[in-house]
């Protein structure tokens, strides 16, 4: 069932409550909530892709009245110029972070840089005395996250962590199928998550392709994952245990060079890709953006210098005493992920399509099969917008402030660093080949 993304935010949205598919939690975390008073002075710490529409252009369309844009700041002045122009603000650009606090004298900022900054943003913000939205992950390693927890200590400032999986329609009704406890008692999870040639290669076209920048798909890509698992089983990750690898990309590959713009492989290679009919890749990265800092948006996948997994296995003990196997692999022809939650009372399996070269009955697929009875199909809702209508419902939960149960809270820099460090376990558990508790990371 569909949901029209302009029915999400407008007093339209109050109906949603009438249908058996949208949870009546979902539909409020949609409301207008408590009215915005003043708006507040925010500003925007890198201008990439996600920070220019998510927290960018789409936060002033939608909840302009709630901010007041007063800074954009990228160590890139050009591309930063270009973003000002997309989001439609006349606030002043800044390459210095430091010097934008001063001089613009925000409330409120959104932290949208290469994963590996994200942690001294934070660090600077609080001790500054702003309040911080941040990206996922929130951190790339156990000595950032441990600067994190002690800045939050010394500073009555708010984080919030963007992680936005939790909020589709979809996902806010099987965790509220879960939290009526249709198989009793979880004993253990299998999960494995699918990107495709098209969604997955493009991380090793990028700058998540390197370790020391990203944290690796353990940290960039899985701690969605390992939020939506901490999430759905009210628990947190005590010990991993993981292998990964290099099977396809960097090294692998049969060929190399600098980019594909530049690349004499063009007619060979499975994963060229023409930049230059992207018109938002072009004016983002391209042309004087791309001359400003030299980074290249199209770099080759072959290059040597990968060092992120393309191929990746964990097993995840949590708190609760749940064991969770799980895998992502970031060349398969399909696109999605397998879930399946084993307790007691049977079994609930989801399946999520996100795409492939066959035909699929529908988006995602639920069911509760029951120990010796039955299989049950769970009907869930989909929605319009970006990550299946997630980044709306956090947005609003964020700007407007709507009240909703304790399983639709705004997730905290606690979320934030439980499901980061459940990466950097399995990162550092696959480069120390041995099991890595996550108490021997970060003191709380």
């Amino acid at each position: 069932m569909p949901v029209n993304r302009r029915e999400f935010l407008s007093s339209s949205a109050a109906a949603l409550t009438a249908t058996t598919l949208v949870p009546p939690s979902f539909a409020a975390a949609l409301q207008p909530g408590a009215p915005p008073g003043k708006p507040r002075r925010y500003a925007l710490v890198g201008t990439g892709g996600r920070g220019s529409s998510m927290w960018g252009k789409g936060v002033k369309d939608t909840w302009g009245d709630t901010v007041e844009f007063v800074g954009l700041c990228d160590p890139n002045p050009k591309r930063a110029e270009v973003v000002r122009q997309i989001i439609g603000v006349d606030c002043p650009v800044f390459t210095d972070f430091d010097a934008m606090v001063k001089a613009a004298r925000p409330e409120l900022v959104a932290i949208t840089t290469v994963d590996a900054h994200h942690a001294e943003y934070i660090v600077r913000a609080l001790d500054l005395g702003l309040d911080v939205i941040t990206e996922k992950p929130m951190t790339i390693d156990a000595t950032q996250t441990q600067a994190v927890v002690d800045a939050e200590k010394r500073n009555k400032r708010k984080i919030i962590v963007g992680h936005n999986m939790r909020f589709s329609p979809a996902h806010v009704r099987i965790k509220e199928l879960m939290l009526s406890k249709p198989i009793g008692t979880i004993h253990s999870v299998d999960f494995h998550w699918y990107l495709d040639t098209s969604h997955g290669t493009d991380y090793f076209r990028r700058w998540h392709g390197i370790k020391a920048r990203s944290g690796s798909l353990w940290v960039h890509k899985a701690t969605h994952h390992f939020d939506y698992v901490n999430w759905l089983l009210d628990a947190e990750p005590v010990q991993v245990q993981a292998y990964g690898g290099i099977k396809r990309y960097g090294a692998a590959g049969p060929f190399r060079a600098t980019n594909c713009r530049t690349c004499s492989h063009k007619a060979e290679c499975p994963f060229y890709w023409d930049m230059t009919k992207s018109a938002s890749a072009m004016r983002l990265y391209g042309g004087e953006v791309e001359k400003a800092d030299g980074y290249l948006r199209d770099a080759c996948v072959f290059r040597p210098e990968i060092t992120t997994y393309d191929t990746m296995t964990a097993t995840v003990k949590y708190s609760t005493d749940v064991i969770m196997s799980y895998s992502l692999n970031a060349y398969m022809p399909i696109e999605g992920y397998s879930l399946c939650l084993n307790g007691d009372g049977g079994r609930v399996e989801i399946r999520s399509y996100g795409g492939q070269p066959f035909e699929v009955a529908s988006e995602m697929e639920v069911s509760v099969i029951k120990a010796f009875g039955t299989r049950t199909k769970i009907d869930v809702p989909t929605a319009e917008g970006e990550h299946g209508g997630a980044d709306d419902v956090l947005r609003n939960l964020i700007f407007r402030r709507p009240q909703v149960p304790d399983h639709l809270r705004i997730p905290d820099s606690r979320a934030g660093a439980m499901s980061a460090l459940t990466g950097i376990a399995a990162r550092t558990s696959c480069e120390e080949n041995r099991p890595i508790t996550i108490s021997e990371l970060v003191t709380f």
